[in-house]
Order: structure tokens, then C-alpha cells, then sequence
């Protein structure tokens, strides 16, 4: 039950936030959360990460795919644990929340805004991919008992 628990809940927990949080703050721009902190700025991302490939939407989609594609070789061919399973799952929910908006809308909604610093919108998707790749970071370097090729 709680390997069940840990390869379920992180990604869909992703999912549904970056869901929920995308619905909700359709109409927020400008909304500060914590002053100097974070305030709310809904957008239009035609690119992902940093900008990158801007309107090039089958690229990313295609790139969103093979992260998918991994992160499913990854739950069904290695045996993980713990970090690593919560980590990728993660990632997959993360991938398949920018992934639905991309085809719905052609690109992703990103709302947050870090009042502190010059850094590009996000969202709760992005969230959990980087999280998600930091934690297999740390789970590979700390727990690699968390990491070990399925007997087939």
C-alpha cells in the first residue's frame, strides 16, 4: 500500500494542484501573495523552460512525451523506493499537467511571479518537474538503495 501510495499520490497531487491553482487564477494578474515575495501574473507560455524554444509547440510536446515516456520506463523496469519513487512520479505529473494545457490551448499557463528577483513565470506543473529532477538528484547521490534494476 505504500509503494502504491508513493507512485499515485506525488503525481497526481501535481496534477490536480496545477489544475486547480491554473483555474483559479485565471482572472488574479497582480495579485501579490506575500509582498516582495510572490504575487500572481497569469500568462501565456508558448515556450517551456526559460524560454526556450518559443512557439515551437511540437518540439516541446514531442520533448514532454519522451519525459513521460521515461519517467513510466522508470516505474515500470526499475525498482524504486521512497525519494526516487515519489521524485519521478512527480516529474510525471508535472510533464502531463504542461502537456494538457499544450494541446487544449497551444501553450501552458504559468501564473507565479517572484517579486524578489528578475526570473520567468511559472507554474505549479514546473513546480513538481524540477522538484521531481532534484529529488532523483538527491535520491540518486544520497539513496541509491532507492535505485535497482527490476529481475525480470
Amino acid at each position: 500500500m505504500k509503494r502504491f501510495f508513493l507512485l499515485i499520490f506525488p503525481g497526481l497531487a501535481v496534477l490536480l494542484a496545477d489544475r486547480l491553482v491554473k483555474h483559479l487564477t485565471v482572472d488574479s494578474a497582480g495579485r501579490v501573495l506575500i509582498p516582495g515575495v510572490l504575487a500572481l501574473h497569469p500568462t501565456r507560455n508558448t515556450g517551456m523552460a526559460m524560454g526556450l524554444f518559443q512557439d515551437n509547440t511540437l518540439l516541446i510536446l514531442i520533448a514532454s512525451m519522451v519525459l513521460i515516456g521515461v519517467c513510466v520506463w522508470l516505474l515500470r523496469d526499475v525498482r524504486l523506493n521512497g525519494l526516487a519513487l515519489a521524485a519521478v512520479s512527480m516529474m510525471a505529473g508535472g510533464a502531463l499537467g504542461n502537456m494538457i494545457d499544450r494541446v487544449a490551448l497551444g501553450s501552458v499557463i504559468d501564473m507565479f511571479e517572484l517579486l524578489f528577483m528578475d526570473f520567468y513565470i511559472f507554474n505549479v506543473a514546473d513546480v513538481g518537474v524540477v522538484c521531481g529532477a532534484v529529488l532523483c538528484g538527491v535520491s540518486l547521490l544520497f539513496r541509491p538503495q532507492d535505485w535497482s534494476k527490476r529481475k525480470k
